[in-house]
């Protein structure tokens, strides 16, 4: 065991080096440019209404919320069919017409109830206010981009930590991508953007496209780096940067037959070749600490990937009126992948699989008897003490002392019932452990001292070989001497 290597190694992966400076200014602007279009966006006209479509082949939409309050002849679940007496597959994308402009009221052609009408509609501005409100409207909106966000957290705190990791740094370019898109969404397009040149290309991109050219070839890059980078990799590693060739091959299809299938199935071959390229790193690396991280990647990638897949029937037409509800538990996959891939990347003990089931499930019956033990005393002490002082309050104040004075030794108790039950190798590990610990006190027999050490590494660690080097005296003693 060379602590001096393991030292070094640890200082390779926090060093700041050329390739780790260029990720973290990308993934800084990704971010920062999403950021600034949504600013753009939030100053152009509005009728201030959330709205979804039946697929992404139809030009309809259908209002369901009213964000900004505006007088507005539309109630939820109108369909708008057109505009001015223009059908809304027939205006063109990226130009204003003369009557768009806050303040004016403009004619919407409508279906309620799958009858036709025509309403008025004040265009106005968006308010921070309104943004709030689309925020929480539904609330599932709210946590998909609380979840987002804090995917971005995560992921810059592991390219922090290990900013020399490819894997790392891949893994922060997909979770700017992530952010970058839930800054997008916190604003509706529409015919907001869809009438604004500039407006309809930024939210097109960071809305849409974003999926297909950035979001898959940011997740298949990683896959070839993670755990480590493939042989292939490591020969040719420009390859790395392959996934975002395609990516710009997705784009210039995007821009020039102005259709959305490219996007959508180039997606979806990077997504299953990420899945396919995780599945080599699982037959192929065997080592203890690529076997735990390529658990919570290809976990976290094959679930997120399933729900990410709910996108594809409700895009194609397939579910009709669920096509909202599929949307949704999609919605979900792209912060499950990345749940499961920053853990990965950070692979501490804080975020072994096995060590959040432990804590998960010791703390939550901590938290249960702590609870009885604290609504049980209060009930008590509240009949003893409340006729002698006249008020409830010193049942509270003891009651929640008993609760302090309780947890530690309650918690360690509960953990170590749970270790022997369903944790028998770790609990016995630490026994081992702290019989070594006895032994070493007492201990004067260097030979003795260095067997029991090799056999308490085996015993607890299983590797496939142990050795254990001493470093001789008459080294030590030149070394004092030279000094």
């Amino acid at each position: 065991m060379d602590n001096g290597a393991t030292q070094l190694s640890g200082q390779n992966e926090r060093r700041f080096d050329r390739a780790a400076m260029l990720s973290l200014a990308f993934a800084l602007l990704i971010l920062l440019t999403s950021t600034a279009q949504l600013v753009y966006r939030y100053f152009l006209p509005t009728d201030g209404w959330l709205f979804t479509a039946d697929d992404l082949g139809a030009a309809d939409l259908l209002y369901y919320a009213d964000l900004v309050g505006a007088p507005s002849g539309l109630m939820v679940n109108d369909m708008v069919v057109g505009i001015e007496g223009t059908p809304l597959g027939d205006i063109p994308q990226g130009e204003t017409p003369t009557f768009w402009s806050a303040g004016n009221v403009v004619g919407y052609d409508i279906r309620r109830n799958d009858e036709p009408m025509a309403v008025d509609v004040t265009i106005v501005h968006w308010t921070l206010g309104s943004v709030l409100t689309g925020l929480t409207h539904p609330l599932s909106r709210l946590i998909e981009f609380l979840g987002s966000i804090t995917l971005v957290g995560m992921g810059f705190l592991a390219f922090l930590k290990r900013p020399a990791d490819p894997a790392a740094r891949a893994l922060l370019i997909f979770v700017a991508v992530i952010g970058a898109q839930a800054i997008s969404a916190l604003l509706p397009d529409g015919l907001s953007t869809s009438f604004d040149p500039f407006g309809s290309v930024l939210s097109g991109f960071f809305s849409y496209a974003i999926f297909g050219v950035l979001l898959a070839p940011a997740l298949l890059s990683f896959t070839l780096v993670f755990p480590r980078p493939k042989p292939i990799i490591l020969r040719h590693p420009w390859l790395v940067y392959g996934p975002f060739l395609v990516g710009a091959l997705i784009l210039v299809a995007l821009v020039t037959t102005d259709a959305w299938q490219p996007g959508w199935i180039g997606t979806l071959l990077m997504l299953l070749a990420s899945l396919v390229s995780l599945g080599h790193s699982v037959l192929t690396m065997r080592d203890s600490v690529s076997r735990a991280q390529l658990l919570w990647a290809f976990g976290g990638l094959a679930l997120g990937i399933a729900l990410f897949l709910f996108n594809f029937p409700a895009a194609f037409g397939w579910v009709g009126e669920a096509a909202y509800a599929f949307t949704v538990v999609a919605s979900l996959g792209i912060p499950v992948m990345g749940l499961g891939l920053t853990m990965a990347v950070l692979r501490y003990r804080l975020f072994d699989i096995e060590v959040l089931i432990r804590r998960t499930t010791a703390y939550a019956i901590l938290t249960a008897l702590l609870a009885l033990v604290y609504f049980g005393s209060v009930v008590v002490l509240q009949r003893f003490l409340t006729p002698l002082t006249g008020n409830t309050a010193p049942a509270v104040v003891l009651s929640t002392l008993l609760i302090a004075a309780l947890f530690l030794p309650l918690r360690r108790r509960v953990q170590d019932i749970i270790d022997r039950r369903f944790f028998r190798r770790k609990y016995d590990a630490e026994k081992v452990l702290a019989r070594f610990a006895a032994t070493a006190r007492d201990e004067t027999d260097l030979d003795a001292l260095t067997a029991e050490l090799a056999r308490v590494i085996q015993e607890t660690m299983q590797p496939e070989h142990v050795s254990v080097w001493v470093r001789p005296v008459e080294d030590l003693e030149t070394e004092r001497a030279s000094v």
